[in-house]
This record gives structure tokens, C-alpha cells and sequence, in this order.
């Protein structure tokens, strides 16, 4: 069993981390061609480049699903925890168990069905680069997945080593 939750922490870790450069490089390339294209606009006689209008559509579901799942890491994604303070003992780590197992098991159904609709829609192409319009619901899908995991994370600390060792949501930055 140990090793089971030790694997599972290792996984976490490694979402994370996947999580973090995703956001970095998603996040300085939006930055890149969003700002190539604004001074392409000015300084070329066809007013900026053609793909540079389909880039950002394509990556932004990355990095907005990356951040939620560092946000479902830190605790501050979808958190509730006024509910919480109203409780003693172990009927918090019970109602924080059940809220976190049906949180997981939402997303994992929101990853089926954006991963069903993905299917639906990489019929469709991108009028210049030609790529599948599904790239976005397969983001949704990979994402809702990946918080679900992160998510079952947190229920296992939380039955293996208490109430305290849950990851506590803090309003202010999050570094990455």
C-alpha cells in the first residue's frame, strides 16, 4: 500500500512539473506570435501573418488547463473551505474525502466527453495551418484528467497522514 501512495506522489510530482513547463512554454509563445503579429501589422503591407490569427486559439486551452491543474495542486482550484472550519475532527476529513472523490470522478467524465467531441470535431481543419479544431477538446481532455489524478492525490494524503497534510488553498501568487 505504501508503495501504491509513494507511486502515486511520484506522479503528482511529475504532472506538476509537466504542468509548470507547459504554462512557461505555452505562455511565451502566445507572448511571441501575439506580439510579432501586432508589429507585422504595422510594419507589412498585409497586415500582419495569416497563421498568427489561429496560434493563440490553439495554444491558449494549454495554458489556461495548465494552470488549472497547478491550481488543483495548490488547493485553489474549485475550493470550498468555509464548510470545513464548520466541522470537527474526522468529519472533515470525511466530507473533504467525499467533495475531493466527486470532484475527481466529474473530471474524469469531463475528460471522456471533451475526448468524445475532440473525435467529433478533428473532422474540421483550420483554415490556414490546417491543423484539427479538436486540439482544444483534447486539452480539455488531458487537463480534466491530469486534475482528477492530482486530485486523488490529495484524497490518499489526506486518508494516509491526516487533515493537515492537505494542501491548503491561499489567495496570493503561486510561484511557478
Amino acid at each position: 500500500m505504501k508503495s501504491l501512495l509513494n507511486s502515486v506522489e511520484l506522479t503528482a510530482r511529475a504532472i506538476v512539473w509537466f504542468a509548470r513547463q507547459v504554462v512557461i512554454c505555452s505562455g511565451i509563445a502566445l507572448m511571441v506570435f501575439m506580439t510579432a503579429n501586432v508589429i507585422a501589422r504595422y510594419l507589412l503591407t498585409g497586415g500582419g501573418f495569416s497563421f498568427a490569427q489561429e496560434l493563440p486559439v490553439l495554444i491558449f486551452p494549454w495554458f489556461i488547463l495548465a494552470g488549472i491543474v497547478l491550481a488543483a495542486h495548490s488547493g485553489g482550484h474549485m475550493a470550498v473551505e468555509w464548510i470545513y472550519d464548520k466541522l470537527k475532527g474526522g468529519e472533515r476529513s470525511i466530507a473533504f474525502v467525499v467533495a475531493n472523490l466527486l470532484s475527481a470522478g466529474a473530471f474524469v467524465v469531463l475528460g471522456y466527453q471533451a475526448y468524445l467531441v475532440g473525435e467529433i470535431a478533428g473532422v474540421e481543419r483550420s483554415p490556414v495551418l490546417q491543423l484539427p479544431n479538436s486540439i482544444g477538446y483534447f486539452a480539455l481532455s488531458i487537463g480534466s484528467v491530469l486534475v482528477a489524478i492530482i486530485t486523488l492525490n490529495v484524497v490518499l494524503r489526506v486518508l494516509r497522514l491526516g487533515w493537515d497534510s492537505r494542501t491548503n488553498a491561499e489567495s496570493g501568487e503561486v510561484a511557478l
